[in-house]
């Protein structure tokens, strides 16, 4: 038997042998289930290794079968060229033996009608994967969870040939849609899972959940890791006394599991991760959100947001009330903030009056209040964290790769109390149950969150230091910060 014909049969050997790297077991497992099945669906947690077998796996496709095509799709340009295809890109170029072609960026050609190719998949952009027809052709959809519906359709249209072969892959954070179907209906794929404790720095000690709930997992490992690279126990173990063994974060990057989404689950996981990968240009308005704490394991957090966009400006720990205000007045200086909204119940109210005293532009949040609309919510903090809920929802808002606001924003909860609004779980409750102060996702909802005056009609109100009065009938709003111009406008110069 020729070694091209093995190489056909055997992929984990072409692996071995061409690309120089061992693949371990369930990774052989993922590239013999594209060899023989038809659709592969594979759920793994986080840094298991699954780009590097999906580029195996488009390698081997690609030089195994003569005139073959390749498609990989993602979500997001990120996930396309700066991950799947820097590993085909690496593959091609460091192999032990030389392949032929010319690799780009995202383009692998060998000839005019033998090549592979990667494209982002937008929601409504199935036209993309019109016209290509080949007797063998591969299409790999990385990050599964976050494609839509209307793509796969379009994917199903291009598996027409006895050798199409699809590889659906991706962290399990969305349960629903077609990835999930894939694992909880008899829809004839092959599944795959890659928990934390299937990979090798596990299974060579035999670690297990328990030994990292106890602790004994460390008594275990007696040399070095196999694969330091992958998944290590200690940030299993550190994962799950962040978040808890039974948080979204934890099911998902840790067992591999899709979460299950709760009738008090705020903001579902996977809204939160579209919005990571979301790239939003900052535009207006220009406002800060400032969760303010004093002492002990709680965070300031000074949250800037420009537009859709948010990012963390700053955080502090252990910081005086005084320090804070320093703080957020260098914020609005740096940022050019047009108004800080400031925590102004309990140690909050002594930095919003030091503020207001200056004559910054700030507002105070009193999350106790009534909301504007009073028969949904019970106060004005249930409705701005309802109002952010949206803009996850509607995918309208870019939030920075943060584990820690990840893991609060995927952790908040309400209810709906006797009256029939709309009850935020308070942060008391919360750390009842073992989970920390979400200080980093409530300044993230004040910055969004829209003060009293701000939900009145554009050009009613206008910005001063202090907070808002209303301008004279005179007064020709416009947008920006207000001039000194303004102030003599309103004779309060």
């Amino acid at each position: 038997m020729t070694a091209s014909v093995q190489y056909l049969i055997d992929p984990a050997r072409w692996v071995r042998e061409v690309l120089g790297y061992t693949p371990w077991v369930k990774q052989v497992q993922i590239l013999e289930s594209v060899r023989d099945n038809r659709v592969t669906a594979v759920k793994s947690c986080h840094a298991a290794g699954k780009s590097f077998v999906a580029a195996s796996a488009a390698l081997w496709f690609l030089f195994n079968h003569p005139k073959s095509i390749v498609l990989t799709t993602a979500p997001t340009d990120r996930q396309v060229s700066g991950i799947l295809w820097k590993e085909i890109r690496s593959g091609h170029a460091r192999a032990k033996v030389p392949l032929p072609g010319t690799c780009l960026s995202q383009e692998l050609r060998i000839d005019h009608d033998w090549w592979a190719i990667g494209f982002t998949a937008p929601e409504y952009a199935g036209d993309k994967f019109q016209g290509f027809h080949a007797p063998y052709i591969l299409v790999i959809a990385d990050e599964s969870s976050g494609i839509s519906e209307d793509i796969f359709d379009a994917i199903d249209g291009v598996l027409t040939s006895d050798q199409s072969r699809l590889l659906m892959i991706g962290n399990p954070t969305n349960p629903a849609g077609r990835f999930f179907r894939e694992f909880s209906e008899m829809s004839g794929a092959e599944r795959i899972t890659i928990s934390a404790f299937d990979t090798p720095n596990f299974t060579r000690y035999g670690i297990t959940e328990q030994d990292l709930i106890t602790g004994t997992w460390e008594q275990k490992v007696t040399g070095t890791l196999p694969a330091p690279y992958l998944v290590t126990p200690r940030w299993v173990a550190d994962s799950a006394r962040r978040w808890g063994t039974d948080s979204p974060l934890y099911l998902s990057r840790v067992l591999a599991q899709f979460p299950a989404v709760g009738d008090n689950t705020l903001i579902p996981l996977h809204w939160i991760e579209r919005a990571v990968e979301r790239d939003a240009e900052p535009g207006k308005p220009v406002q800060l959100g400032v969760d303010v704490a004093r002492f002990g394991s709680d965070e300031t957090v000074i949250m800037l947001r420009e537009g859709q966009q948010a990012r963390i400006y700053k955080t502090l720990s252990r910081s005086d009330t005084m320090a804070t205000t320093g703080e957020i007045i260098c914020a609005i200086r740096e940022t050019g903030a047009e108004l800080a909204k400031i925590d102004s119940v309990g140690v909050g109210a002594g930095v919003f009056d030091r503020l207001q005293e200056q004559q910054h532009p700030v507002v105070e949040m009193q999350s106790g209040s009534s909301a504007h609309d009073k028969e949904r919510y019970a106060n004005a903090r249930a409705e701005w964290w309802w109002d952010l809920r949206t803009r996850f929802e509607r995918g309208e808002i870019s939030i920075p790769n943060d584990e820690a606001l990840i893991t609060q924003l995927a952790g908040i909860r309400y209810k709906i109390n006797s009256q029939g609004r709309i009850l935020i779980e308070s942060k008391d409750d919360m750390k009842r149950r073992g989970v920390s102060s979400p200080d980093r996702a409530d300044a993230l909802m004040l910055a969004f969150g829209l003060s009293a005056d701000e939900r009145n009609e554009p050009g009613e109100q206008i910005l001063i230091s202090g907070g808002y009065r209303a301008p004279p009938d005179s007064f020709q709003p416009h947008s920006g910060p207000p001039t000194e111009d303004d102030y003599r406008a309103m004779g309060i110069w």
